[in-house]
This record gives C-alpha cells, sequence and structure tokens, in this order.
C-alpha cells in the first residue's frame, strides 16, 4: 500500500472542537477587583442596587455584553468611578446593611404599591369589579 492519506486511508483522523464565548472584557476586570475587596457577589449586587441575578450570570458567562448602566453601577458600589480609579475604599462593613435596609425599604414600598393599585382596580387578586352581565 502507498501512503494514502484522507478518509479512506484507515488512519483516524481527530477534532477537537473549542466552545469560545465572546464576551466583554470588562467583565474580568469587575472580577478582579471585587474578589480583592473581598465581597461576595450578593454583597455586590446589593451595593450597586441589582439583582443577585444580574451579576451572577454577568460573572458565570450567561451575560455576554452588560449594559453600560451595570458597569456604572458596580464601579460605584466598589467606589470608583467607572473608568476604575478608586476615589477612596468605602467602609464595606457600614455600607452593606444600610444598602440592604435601603433595598428593603424599595420592595416594601413598591409591595405597597401594588397593592394600592390591586384594591383600586376592586379585587386583591387584580381582576376589577364584575358588575354581574358580561362585556
Amino acid at each position: 500500500m502507498a501512503n494514502r492519506i484522507g478518509h479512506n486511508s484507515g488512519m483516524l483522523w481527530l477534532t477537537r472542537s473549542y466552545n469560545y464565548v465572546d464576551k466583554d472584557p470588562e467583565i474580568d476586570r469587575f472580577r478582579t477587583l471585587y474578589q480583592k475587596d473581598r465581597i461576595k457577589e450578593a454583597d455586590l449586587a446589593v451595593l450597586a442596587g441589582l439583582s443577585g441575578s444580574t451579576v451572577t450570570n454577568m460573572f458565570g458567562g450567561r451575560t455576554r455584553r452588560p449594559q453600560h448602566a451595570t458597569f456604572a453601577k458596580m464601579a460605584g458600589a466598589l467606589g470608583y468611578k467607572y473608568d476604575l480609579i478608586r476615589d477612596d475604599k468605602p467602609n464595606f462593613a457600614s455600607e452593606i446593611p444600610k444598602a440592604r435596609e435601603e433595598r428593603k425599604a424599595y420592595r416594601a414600598m413598591l409591595a405597597k404599591k401594588k397593592e394600592r393599585a390591586a384594591k383600586r382596580n376592586g379585587h386583591a387578586n387584580g381582576h376589577g369589579k364584575s358588575n354581574g352581565g358580561s362585556r
């Protein structure tokens, strides 16, 4: 047999596939910064006023291109301007509980607002008042 090359040569062809995820390099910069300050993702979300899933998805690789506002909020929470120049290091021990309380108050306000809207519509489940007939 001559030196045959190809699919019929009896040689085994191996291929490799790579799952390359195209993501914003800013994500890695922010990961380095919050890990350097030893802050948990959940605490970063509370400080920045973001949902926990937003931060988790961003650092977990499910969000490829976060919005500019997301980066700006996280930079502010870490004590940086968005171009990542730190003004002064915040006191995380006092800021995290304060941010949690503000978030709790905001959620309570939203719940009251939703409850008032449901009462205004007639029923607690949000359906309007029934006049006994069909429309």
